[in-house]
């Protein structure tokens, strides 16, 4: 566990009155000194003069010397506020004015600061906005973009998310390209800090050139987040959906179907960047020819201040598409855009 490496024998309560700032010693010998932002999964946050907030691997970390009190999140729930964390070489306590000591193992410890949603105080907003566009004059008069954004509300019982895109485009006054998507997702863990879900999502999606008025679809669906950190993330779902396609010129058709969705991340390609996987599927019941499969891979990388640009590859297939419309989509795009 992470823990063992947090806060192992500091220094003695002697010498902890002379330091003027937080302390991290390396393995190496090194010596770095800051301000402690957090500890959290296997990785340190410290703040300092000359780099401002670094990212230290616990494996890196021999002992961490605080100088101002913190917030302790413990296994079991606990919470200690505004506690002074001191060790000697037999034991370590946390302790605050006019209150007895608590006396504690390092595997004991959750978090060291934690952010306020994961004590339970509102939610965490994360998000992103993508934008593509091109703007062609001369031997070519075209003119093409695309947007897409997501948003997510995460607390500790429950989870919202947003998420649409809009493309359009259009050569020599003559459209070629018109479609835009929408989708809503709630999300509630089975207790406080659960790793298992259940939800429900609904999403409307139009498609000019597929001859698709309005495809509606609503779902139920249990999810599971199989890992959650920078190196390797992991969350599937499945459930039933109904599913309402509006056509233009072919038939109307609602069915029954069985939909899944995959999103996982990882880092390890290096450098900064996140390369990521989202899939979703749908199954129809009664014609499995009539299946919906899309699928995103893509890598990004920062720029700086939350600025990134994505290389990816896009994947559409809809086996039920009216005659004349091709089943398969593939969309290969370079993008720009801001997360939060």
């Amino acid at each position: 566990m992470f823990s063992r490496y947090i806060l192992p024998p500091l220094l003695l309560l002697s010498s902890a009155s002379n330091l003027l700032a937080d302390e991290i010693l390396m393995k190496n010998g090194s010596r770095i000194v800051g301000d402690l932002v957090s500890v959290e999964a296997d990785k340190v946050i410290f703040s300092t003069p000359f780099a401002g907030n670094i990212t230290i691997t616990q494996d890196n970390v021999d002992r961490i010397i605080t100088e101002e009190p913190v917030t302790l999140m413990m296994e079991d729930g606990t919470v200690y506020r505004g506690r002074q964390i001191i060790s000697t070489e037999t034991a370590m306590l946390v302790e605050a004015e006019d209150e007895a000591p608590v006396i504690f193992d390092a595997t004991d410890i959750e978090m060291v600061n934690p952010e306020p949603w994961k004590l339970g105080e509102g939610y965490d907003w994360t998000g992103s906005v993508w934008l593509k566009m091109e703007y062609d004059r001369g031997n070519s008069d075209s003119d093409e973009w695309d947007i897409a954004a997501n948003s997510v509300w995460r607390s500790l019982v429950d989870r919202y998310t947003l998420k649409g895109d809009m493309e359009y485009e259009e050569s020599r006054n003559v459209k070629k390209e018109d479609n835009w998507f929408i989708y809503g997702k709630y999300d509630r863990f089975l207790e406080p800090g659960s790793q298992n879900y259940r939800g429900t999502d609904l999403s409307f999606e139009y498609d000019e050139f597929a001859d698709l008025d309005l495809r509606t679809i609503f779902g139920v669906h249990m999810g599971r987040t199989f890992s959650d950190n920078e190196h390797f993330a992991l969350e599937m779902e499945l459930g039933p959906a109904w599913v309402d396609e509006q056509f233009s010129n072919a038939d109307n058709d609602s069915w029954l179907g069985v939909m899944w969705n995959v999103k996982a991340t990882s880092d390890i390609v290096g450098f900064g960047s996140q390369l990521y996987l989202n899939h979703d599927g749908i199954l129809n019941t009664s014609d499995p020819r009539d299946t919906i499969l899309n699928a995103t891979l893509g890598i990004k990388f920062p720029i700086r201040g939350g600025f990134e640009t994505a290389f990816e590859a896009e994947y559409e297939y809809d086996g039920g598409a009216v005659e004349d419309v091709d089943q398969l989509d593939e969309t290969y795009n370079i993008r720009f855009g801001y997360s939060w």
